[in-house]
């Protein structure tokens, strides 16, 4: 009696439910791009949408991996659709997928013989991406054709790209070259596609930002001893340095006449006004108790901060998001090492 009144109970308990592999659509979320670990060939992308957090995603629609470690990913449109183009490192391959369903559309190779060219960042300027490469080019993609129009020479190991105007600016960090460190900045014409300037910043620079005066500022890195990173203020009517203010300064972002950055020092985001050429000052969040900060992203529609920790670089990554005024809003987990971020809303 007691045994099959036990069977009984057993058998009407319920499973808790599993989570699908994949949501119903990505039209409203976030997207996470992972980097993955280096050479285990684990890239991935991550979806959350304001409850559940989606693994795997790009795996799951295309039933095979991103590749081996995705630096950078921008969204475009074309004609009435929206894609996102990928720059995949290791691997060398640059990938275009449809932004609201992860399905790829175009997938290229990028070597040179059997040389890897490794891209690392990409922008866009209206039907063309500009992707630099670690072998010292920048490829230039026909998004009409999703294919490759052309190389360009630049300096040793590119790793920021922006464009202002008619121009892509290319900071070339030579990170590869320790203790010989690159420190120029090459000058693109979008019109011939061919280097029409080349001139001298500070040592081993990286990511670069255009204000809304059409000035660059430049993350530069330092040499990791003697000489400190800061932050480099560029006229780009005169491609001439204005100013150079030591900060430990990473991942940049504009919203109006602000930038949010981390400070390596005080393990903070902080912020810089561009009109005023000042830095503000205090902590706008504290993150300290962050295992490894690994990046930030800002969503301005929801006045929302997502910052980045790759907790150790071998277990999944947590993204926490803030308001503007620093207060914790919620978490998700995503994949190994997140590096980047795009909002579907």
């Amino acid at each position: 009696m007691i045994i099959g009144l036990i069977v009984l109970l057993w058998s009407c308990k319920k499973d808790p439910p599993i989570a699908p592999d994949t949501p119903d659509e990505y039209e409203n979320g976030v997207l996470v791009l992972n980097e993955g670990l280096f050479e285990q060939n684990n890239a991935s992308i991550t979806f959350y949408d304001g409850e559940t957090s989606f693994q795997q995603v790009f795996k799951s629609e295309n039933g095979r991996g991103l590749g081996d470690t995705a630096n950078d990913f921008e969204g475009f449109s074309f004609l009435t659709r929206d894609y996102i183009i990928i720059a995949v490192d290791i691997s060398s391959q640059i990938e275009i997928i449809d932004r609201f369903t992860l399905k790829t559309v175009a997938q290229f190779p990028m070597f040179d013989g059997i040389n890897a060219r490794e891209p690392r960042r990409v922008a866009i300027s209206g039907t063309s991406a500009y992707v630099c490469n670690f072998d010292g080019t920048v490829a230039v993609i026909d998004l009409s054709s999703n294919s490759v129009e052309t190389l360009i020479n630049v300096g040793s190991n590119p790793d920021g790209i922006a464009v202002v105007g008619d121009y892509v600016y290319v900071s070339n960090s030579g990170g590869l070259n320790y203790p010989v460190y690159d420190s120029t900045i090459s000058v693109i014409d979008i019109h011939t596609n061919s280097v029409v300037e080349t001139f001298k910043t500070r040592i081993n620079s990286t990511q670069m930002i255009v204000d809304n005066q059409n000035e660059i500022y430049l993350s530069s890195n330092g040499n990791y001893d003697d000489i400190p990173g800061a932050l480099v203020r560029i006229n780009t009517a005169s491609n001439t340095v204005i100013s150079e203010q030591e900060k430990e300064i990473s991942s940049m972002r504009l919203v109006g006449d602000w930038i949010y950055f981390f400070n390596g020092a005080t393990q903070s985001i902080e912020r810089y006004n561009t009109i005023s050429e000042l830095f503000e000052g205090f902590n706008i969040i504290d993150l300290s108790g962050f295992e490894t900060f690994h990046g930030m992203e800002i969503n301005e529609s929801k006045e929302e901060i997502l910052c980045l920790d790759a907790n150790g670089y071998v277990v999944s990554s947590t993204v926490r998001a803030y308001d503007f005024n620093g207060n914790f809003l919620y978490e998700f987990q995503a994949g190994l090492n997140s590096t980047d971020v795009l909002f579907n809303n």
